[in-house]
């Protein structure tokens, strides 16, 4: 039974809500230690969602999903107020490259990696969609 066009939105708006949201709290892990394994996975998982929009929808769902996942971490990050931020940017604790770096790495990260699924051959989603 196929979905209807209105549920396959649906989904494709709510998996971007989770991945950003999810995201967000998740890739700094690892990150103190050198090891940011959080931040390359979050990024993975980002990437899986947008192709499975794209397996959804077509091209219209990944520029959707790219948009509003992006959109919802952008203002998440400069949602601070003076005593809580959810995104650090400088202070002492950030002792090494990627605990320094990690959240300039995920704002940009998050684009880069959707605009780099949106850009895979058709014919990948052809593939996927046997």
């Amino acid at each position: 039974m196929k979905n209807s066009r209105l549920q396959r939105w649906v989904v494709t708006l709510v998996t971007a809500v989770i991945v950003a949201v999810a995201g967000m709290f998740t890739y700094r892990l690892g990150a103190a230690y050198s090891i940011p394994y959080g931040l390359f996975l979050t990024l993975f998982v980002v990437g899986v969602s947008c192709f499975l929009a794209g397996l959804r929808g077509g091209l219209w769902h990944e520029f959707v999903h790219a948009v509003i996942s992006t959109v919802i971490v952008w203002m998440m990050a400069f949602s601070s107020t003076s005593s809580s931020t959810v995104i650090a940017l400088g202070g002492a604790a950030l002792t090494n490259f990627w605990s320094f770096h990690a959240s300039a790495i995920w704002l940009y990260g998050i684009i880069v990696v959707q605009i780099v699924v949106s850009l895979f051959p058709h014919t990948w989603l052809k593939f996927f969609q046997e």
